[in-house]
C-alpha cells in the first residue's frame, strides 16, 4: 500500500455506515420521499459522495477499496452463472416463506413494482439497476467490507457485510434475498480482486425485475393486475398467486444452483496463475457426490412440495 494511504479500520467503516444510515432511514424518507424513486437516486448518489469524502478523510486507498480492473470473458460469465444459483436460491426462499407470510410478501413486492411500473422505462433502469450497482457496491463491498479486514478474517466479514447489506434493505422478508446475494457479491469481490464483476452481478439482479415489470406491464393489464393509471388490483395478485406450486417449481429448478455457483466460481478462477485447469480435480469424488446430492435433494423436496399444493388446490383453479 502506498505510503500516503492507510488501512482503513473497523470503527472508520462503521462510521461511513452510520452516514450510510442516516441518508436512507431519516434524509430520504422525511425529505426526499416527496421525490418517489427519484428521490431514491438522490439518496444513493449523496450517500456515495458523503463516504468517499470520509474515505479522503480517512486516507484510505482508493485502489485497495474500489479495485477496478478489466474484466475477462470467463469472469463475466461466471459472474452470471453465479448470479442464476444465488437468484434461484433466493425465489425459492421467499416463496417458501410465501406460503406462511402471504400477505408480507405481497405488500412488499407491491410497493416496489408500484414505484416502478409509475415513471419512465429508462428513469428505472438508471435509478434501479445502474446506481445501487455502482454506489451500494463501492459502499459495502468497498469500504465496510474492507474495513473488516476480509485477508484474516474472511468468511466473517462476508457474513457481516451480507446480514448488514440485507438490514440495509428495510424489510425482513427482504433481508433473506438481499444477505444472500450480498455474501455472494463480496466474496466474487474477493477472489477476484475486482470490483467490476460484483457490480455486474448487482447490475443484473436489479435489471431483471425492471425488465420483467416492463415488457409484462401489458399482460398484467389485460389480466386485471395493473390499471391504465399504474394502480395495483389487489384481489387480482392474491387470486393470481398460488405459492406452494410456485415454490415447488422454484426448488425444482433450484436444482441447477449448486452446479451454477460451482462452475461459475471456477470460471471467475480460470486463467489465474496457479488455479487448477480442470472443472473437477482428479482424486475429489466428494465433489461430484456433494453437487448431486444437493441437486437430488433440492429436486425431489420440490416435487414432493408442488404435488403437494396441487393435491390441495381447489378444483376450479386445476
Amino acid at each position: 500500500m502506498d505510503k500516503n494511504y492507510k488501512q482503513l479500520k473497523l470503527w472508520q467503516g462503521l462510521v461511513v455506515l452510520a452516514f450510510a444510515a442516516l441518508i436512507i432511514f431519516v434524509v430520504s424518507p422525511k425529505m426526499l420521499a416527496p421525490f418517489g424513486l427519484y428521490g431514491t437516486l438522490l439518496a444513493e448518489w449523496l450517500m456515495l459522495a458523503g463516504a468517499l469524502l470520509l474515505v479522503l478523510v480517512f486516507r484510505g486507498d482508493p485502489k485497495q477499496l474500489f479495485p477496478v480492473k478489466r474484466p475477462s470473458a470467463g469472469g463475466i460469465l461466471g459472474t452470471v452463472l453465479m448470479w442464476v444459483g444465488a437468484l434461484l436460491i433466493e425465489m425459492t426462499l421467499v416463496l417458501l416463506l410465501s406460503i406462511f407470510f402471504p400477505e408480507r410478501i405481497l405488500n412488499v413486492n407491491i410497493g416496489l413494482s408500484t414505484q416502478m411500473i409509475n415513471v419512465p422505462f429508462i428513469a428505472a433502469f438508471l435509478i434501479v439497476a445502474v446506481t445501487p450497482a455502482i454506489c451500494e457496491e463501492a459502499i459495502f463491498r468497498g469500504v465496510f467490507l474492507r474495513s473488516m479486514n476480509p485477508e484474516k478474517h474472511r468468511w466473517a466479514a462476508i457474513v457481516v457485510c451480507a446480514a448488514v447489506f440485507g438490514i440495509f434493505h428495510g424489510d425482513p422478508v427482504r433481508f433473506v434475498p438481499t444477505a444472500i446475494g450480498g455474501a455472494v457479491m463480496a466474496y466474487i469481490l474477493l477472489e477476484s480482486e475486482n470490483m467490476v464483476y460484483n457490480s455486474i452481478f448487482h447490475f443484473i439482479n436489479n435489471l431483471l425485475p425492471i425488465i420483467l415489470l416492463f415488457g409484462m406491464s401489458g399482460v398484467y393489464e389485460k389480466l386485471g393486475v395493473w390499471d391504465s393509471q399504474g394502480s395495483l388490483n389487489m384481489a387480482a395478485v392474491q387470486g393470481s398467486y398460488t405459492f406452494m406450486l410456485s415454490a415447488g417449481l422454484y426448488m425444482m429448478m433450484c436444482a441447477a444452483a449448486p452446479s451454477c455457483l460451482y462452475i461459475g466460481n471456477y470460471l471467475l478462477h480460470s486463467g489465474r496463475p496457479g488455479y487448477r485447469d480442470k472443472l473437477f480435480p482428479g482424486g475429489k469424488p466428494g465433489i461430484v457426490i456433494f453437487l448431486v446430492a444437493a441437486s437430488g435433494m433440492l429436486f425431489i423436496g420440490g416435487l414432493v412440495l408442488f404435488l403437494f399444493g396441487m393435491m390441495h388446490m381447489p378444483v376450479t383453479l386445476i
